[in-house]
Formats: structure tokens, C-alpha cells, sequence
């Protein structure tokens, strides 16, 4: 890794206090940052950044500022489609805090930490020193100007692939499943993440056909890992478009059939919002896939608005606890209700349970104290193309560890 000095980053920090802000400039100037700017609200911080020609890296922003307070000021962010990190500062509620950083989340912002007031240098050398030298986004996470028309080229012209990422076991980390989520291999921009493309799919009726093409290319590979003797199942996210189609199941039971694969090997995720308008259509969908043999996985479970209606009426052999339950869940009293709650649920109705988002030892640990079946997260393995899963699962079913 190298040091700060390598990089010269520029940092903002945004605070009507001023012995805070020179503090904090104090302390990035030291550490060897590149220029250290700072403003007294979020107007001024706006107005700078739209005059300044050099590169913003970090901001360090407060909340409660005349003028323009943080809130507001992460909002204009979002409309500049700033891409570096960003810690709040605040001297508000924790509640307060949290939701503003739920809001910045909403708004695909990089946040990276909360830090209470008073300002504890040790507190901020702790979220600095999590940064390394790369504080902006990957071009995975980071929204991408595209238009629909583009989008129907690359689903007509294969360029939607899926990459996999495994979900193993907690009783001894085995590879029990992987999940296909969709990339854009595009030729200008290289591989573009779901943000950037999922919601226009959703929103310019082509939703239905980028769930095709996914399916079938996860057919296809896992013909190939049955060929190669890997025996695990896939799952799929199907969208709302998919469940309002009554030819649907028997659409999909005969590709398994045409793939000599059995329906029991598919996993097929829906999330929580995709069910909160119950029909007749869904419901017998949704049932004739479970009779088929298909698993049937609530994903996403803990942010709709219906969870024990939907757990009821919908025949769900899987429940998946929310990824930003699980990244909270050792150190929020809320998140680790919530998730403990979720667990204690789905047991009941024998369901098997899935943590997702697992992203280091500590989240490990937790879930699998909590009772949780299997694991997916990047602590385990980020999604990867085919041509890295298969060596992937090779390794670790020759080397039979533990996650540890």
C-alpha cells in the first residue's frame, strides 16, 4: 500500500465551526493529503466545488450548518454525481445520524463512517486509515450515463453476463450455491454494475428480457459445472414482470428440461417489493414454481412493508436477511433485532436461512452465533465470471477450510 504523499488527495471539510475545521485541516495536512479546502455550510461547499478545478477525494461534512445544512447538502451531491468518500460529522441523535446516512445511501453516495461530536482525532484516524489510498468508487458501483437504446444492444448483441458469487455453508464453509447477478460488459466503459442499468431496464419494459437472458446464461454454465462434477445449486432473481406471466413456470421448467437439469437446482429470488401487490397471477405462479420443485427465496427480507403477510401467503422455502441488517447487525441494537427476529421467524416456518452481505470476520462470526444456514458476502468471495468461479470452487473444495 502506498502512503497518502503518493496520492496528494484533496479533501473538503464543511463545518460552521470553525476551531473543528482547523482542527480537522491540521490533521489531513499532517498526514501528508493533498489540499485541504474547507466551508462553513453546504452553500459555500457547493459554490467552491463548482469553481475548483482539482479533485475532491474526501469530505468531511457536519449536518446541523446555517444556510445549507448537511442533509440538504448530500442531496446536491447526489445531483453532481460526486463519486469520493464521505464521512458526516454531527453533534445530532444517533437516530438523526443514522437516517441521514440511510438518506446518502438512498442517493448511491460513498459513505464510509459517522463520527460524533465532539470531534476525537482518533475517531477520524480510524475511518482515514480504512480509506487506503483509493477513497472513490469503483466504475462497478458508480452510476453511468446509458441510454435505453444501448441497453437493447447489449442484451441483443450478449454483452448482459452473469458473474457468481458463492454462497457457502456456516457448519464448514463448503460451497452450497451460487447467485447470478447481472454485468454489462460494455465496450467503452468496461463492466458496468446493476445500479446503472437494472432500474431502466425495469422502467423501460425490458426488464423481462434481460431475466432471459440471465437465465439461460445460467443454464448454460451450470450445465458446465455439473460436467465438471460441481453439484451446487444456482439461484436467479426474477422480476415482478416474470410472476405476471401464468405460461411462466412451464416456460421455465422446460428449459431446466431441455438442459438436463432438474428444477430442484434453481433457486429463484424475489425481493420484498416485487410481492407487496398481491395478485391471483403471482400467487399461482409462485405456487406452481414451488410444486415444480424450484426453490422459491424472499430476498432482501426486512425492508419491505408486508414481510409476515408475504411469508404467509407466498410458499418461500428461503429467507435472505438484508445485507445492511448484517453489516450493522454487531453493533446495532435495531439491525441485530431485526436480524435476529428474521432468524428466529423463517426457523419457524422452516425456512432456510441466508445472511447476505457478510463482509469480514466479525460479521462471520455473529451470523453464524445466530443460527444462520449459509453466508454470501464479499468476505467470502466478490461475484466473479465463470471462468474464475470454477477454479474458485475447485480450490475450495480441494482444501476443505473453515472460514475463519
Amino acid at each position: 500500500m502506498t502512503d497518502a504523499t503518493d496520492t496528494k488527495r484533496g479533501v473538503l471539510i464543511v463545518d460552521d465551526d470553525p476551531i473543528l475545521s482547523a482542527i480537522a485541516q491540521v490533521f489531513f495536512q499532517k498526514r501528508g493529503w493533498g489540499e485541504v479546502h474547507t466551508a462553513s455550510n453546504g452553500r459555500k461547499a457547493l459554490d467552491f466545488m463548482d469553481g475548483h478545478t482539482g479533485a475532491i477525494d474526501f469530505i468531511l461534512c457536519d449536518l446541523n450548518m446555517p444556510e445549507m445544512d448537511g442533509i440538504e447538502f448530500l442531496r446536491h451531491l447526489k445531483e453532481r454525481a460526486y463519486l469520493g468518500a464521505i464521512a458526516i460529522l454531527s453533534g445530532e441523535r444517533d437516530v438523526v445520524v443514522k437516517t441521514a446516512g440511510s438518506l446518502a445511501a438512498s442517493h448511491n453516495l460513498n459513505i464510509v463512517g459517522a463520527l460524533k461530536k465532539p470531534l476525537k482525532i482518533v475517531d477520524l484516524e480510524t475511518i482515514v486509515g480504512q480509506l487506503g489510498t483509493d477513497t472513490t468508487r469503483t466504475m462497478d458501483d458508480a452510476p453511468i450515463l446509458l441510454t435505453v437504446n444501448d441497453l437493447r444492444i447489449a442484451l441483443a448483441s450478449g454483452h448482459i453476463i452473469p458473474h457468481y458469487q458463492p454462497k457457502v455453508s456456516t457448519v464448514d464453509g463448503a460451497p452450497v450455491g451460487v447467485e447470478a447477478l447481472a454485468r454489462w460488459q460494455h465496450p467503452g466503459f468496461g463492466l458496468v454494475g446493476p445500479v446503472s442499468f437494472i432500474p431502466m431496464a425495469e422502467q423501460n419494459g425490458l426488464i423481462e428480457e434481460l431475466t432471459e437472458v440471465m437465465i439461460s446464461a445460467a443454464l448454460h454454465d451450470m450445465q458446465a459445472m455439473r460436467r465438471r462434477g460441481i453439484d451446487i445449486k444456482m439461484s436467479v432473481n426474477l422480476s415482478a414482470a416474470s410472476l405476471s406471466r401464468l405460461e411462466f413456470p412451464d416456460e421455465l421448467a422446460w428449459l431446466l428440461d431441455a438442459a438436463d437439469l432438474q428444477c430442484g437446482d434453481l433457486v429463484l429470488e424475489v425481493t420484498e417489493s416485487n410481492l407487496v401487490q398481491k395478485t391471483a397471477t403471482s400467487t399461482e405462479v409462485l405456487a406452481r414454481l414451488c410444486m415444480m420443485g424450484f426453490g422459491i427465496s424472499i430476498d432482501d427480507f426486512g425492508t419491505g412493508y408486508s414481510n409476515m403477510e408475504q411469508l404467509r401467503e407466498f410458499p418461500f422455502t428461503e429467507l435472505k436477511v438484508d445485507q445492511s441488517f448484517i453489516r450493522e447487525a454487531s453493533h446495532d441494537q435495531f439491525a441485530q433485532a431485526s436480524v435476529e427476529a428474521s432468524i428466529k421467524l423463517g426457523k419457524q416456518l422452516d425456512l432456510r436461512i441466508v445472511a447476505e452481505g457478510v463482509e469480514n470476520s466479525t460479521d462471520w462470526d455473529y451470523v453464524c452465533q445466530a443460527g444462520v444456514d449459509e453466508v454470501q458476502g464479499f468476505y467470502i468471495a466478490k461475484p466473479m465470471p465463470m471462468d474464475e468461479l470454477v477454479p474458485w470452487l475447485d480450490n475450495r473444495a480441494a482444501s476443505r477450510l473453515r472460514v475463519v
